[in-house]
């Protein structure tokens, strides 16, 4: 078996770097008022104002309402974007194999089994998807 040296888990970088894009998603989405600034959804995505308006030119919007920011964040460059596009594309299931999990997250898909069967874990909920990701090496 091959030895690789890793700085942290992939829990530590989920919650370092995703969890907080996440919550930020979410507080906006829940909180603010419509149609939202597009300097917002932009800051809040992680893209360009530009990207925003380019990706709204191309899907015809003219504001963005709630369902217009799913569009822009299913369309947009960053990672937290494709993340969530990954998310869709599996079709957002209520358990994760470690096969989905390794696709949406872009993990080794060794590491993830290896963590699912050191767990016991045949599929991933919301629940145990942080102790799966802490077993996860993660290279920095």
């Amino acid at each position: 078996m091959e030895e690789r040296l890793f700085v942290y888990t992939f829990w530590e970088e989920y919650t370092r770097y995703i969890r907080p894009s996440i919550t930020k998603i979410d507080i906006l989405l829940k909180s603010a008022e419509y149609p939202l600034d597009m300097s917002c959804v932009g800051q809040v995505l992680d893209i360009p104002r530009k990207e925003v308006a380019s990706i709204m030119l191309r899907a015809g919007l003219d504001k963005i309402d709630r369902e217009a920011f799913l569009h822009i964040m299913a369309n947009g460059s960053s990672r937290i974007c494709h993340l969530y596009r990954k998310e869709v594309e599996i079709g957002s299931p209520p358990t994760y194999t470690a096969s989905q999990l390794s696709y949406i997250y872009n993990l080794d898909i060794n590491d993830v089994k290896n963590a699912c069967e050191k767990l016991q874990i045949k599929e991933a909920t919301v629940l145990t998807m942080p102790l799966i990701f802490a077993n996860i090496p993660y290279l920095a």
